[in-house]
């Protein structure tokens, strides 16, 4: 019995940029402590949480954080971020367990 051959796809060997590498380091474990103003005749609230980020390819960096809200109550973060030579910027999106639609990143370098 004779196997169909399969055909390859073309295979895209994209090479990290500068942009890129800088991402890389933003890999790691970290925490988190942030400060709200929640009301403007309150006090600010505080929240801490925990963020793990890793590598995709060299291209992207993905994070996935868990925490508290400043006002109270649990919360699961994602974020993706990468650069685009094309728009020569970086992008991303983020998305929370307390909110029903995401969010554009729009991130700055400061050298």
């Amino acid at each position: 019995m004779e196997t169909a051959k399969t055909q390859q796809e073309p295979t895209m060997n994209i090479e990290p940029q500068k942009e890129h590498q800088w991402l890389q380091k933003l890999v790691g474990e970290w925490t988190y402590e942030t400060e709200a103003m929640m009301n403007p005749d309150q006090p600010p609230e505080r929240a801490t949480g925990t963020e793990s980020v890793r590598s995709i390819g060299g291209l992207w960096v993905v994070g996935e954080g868990q925490g508290e809200m400043p006002c109270g109550g649990a919360a699961t973060m994602i974020i993706t971020l990468g650069y685009d030579p094309q728009k020569q910027r970086y992008v991303g999106t983020w998305v929370g367990s307390m909110m029903t639609y995401p969010s554009v990143v729009k991130l700055t370098r400061e050298e």
